[in-house]
């Protein structure tokens, strides 16, 4: 399987230069500043603003801008982004909406224009240390079902496998970002930590550094807007 990161695996398929990309669940604005960095008007979504504070404390990114919205609610008008980029968040939505968002972004969409999906597979090792705070194991198979029947006007264009390395600190720094990804979490996080942190060492490879890595399959596809 090949390996690639996050932003190859991206860049083989959208050019943000001198276009609108709408980044979907842009959690810290760290994907939405890179295509800021790349030439694009970068928007990212976020569903409150106590979720996009992150993005927002950070340096600011000529060209990138946020908003509150949602997958199946964006604040943008009809045929008007070249791009709407899920990066390991289509599987956040609740599952009664997962193909009115395909049905959005189709929305928002110039024609010819590109939809991104890239999610997480519920396997390997980086899954393991996540199951006991939140078993994904089956929004992710029903993100991926959803992903099978995209609404006109959306073709897909591919569907690629890879694996990513996926690296933390520490497992302080996992479980920080596990919990700022979701902060519903962090009630659940000590009845679970113990047994999170054992899993973590037991699953990731420790490399020169000092930090910790692991392997995490990924799906990434792509869907083009009909004319």
């Amino acid at each position: 399987m090949r390996r690639m990161t996050l932003k190859d695996a991206l860049a083989e398929v959208l050019d943000p230069r001198g276009r609108t990309v709408v980044d979907v669940g842009c959690g810290d604005g760290g994907l939405t500043r890179h295509f800021a960095g790349e030439g694009a008007q970068a928007i990212g979504i976020e569903i409150s603003e106590d979720q996009l504070a992150r993005a927002r404390k950070a340096d600011p990114v000529p060209g990138a801008s946020y908003r509150v919205g949602r997958g199946e609610a964006l604040p943008l008008e009809d045929a008007s982004v070249d791009a709407v980029v899920f990066s390991n968040s289509f599987h956040h939505l609740p599952l009664p909406v997962m193909s009115d968002a395909l049905a959005e972004a189709a929305r928002v969409l110039k024609p010819e224009g590109t939809l991104v999906v890239v999610e997480p597979i519920a396997e390997g090792g980086y899954f393991q240390v996540f199951l006991p705070i939140e078993d994904e194991t089956a929004v992710r198979a029903a993100a991926f079902e959803a992903l099978k029947h995209p609404p006109l006007p959306l073709e897909q264009v591919d569907e690629t496998v890879y694996t990513t390395v996926v690296r933390y600190h520490d497992a302080d720094h996992y479980l920080a970002h596990v919990v700022a990804v979701d902060p519903a979490r962090r009630e659940r996080l000590p009845a679970v930590e113990a047994e999170m942190r054992r899993r973590f060492a037991a699953n990731g490879r420790v490399e020169e550094d000092g930090a910790t890595a692991f392997d995490q399959p990924m799906r990434r596809t792509v869907f083009r807007r009909l004319p």
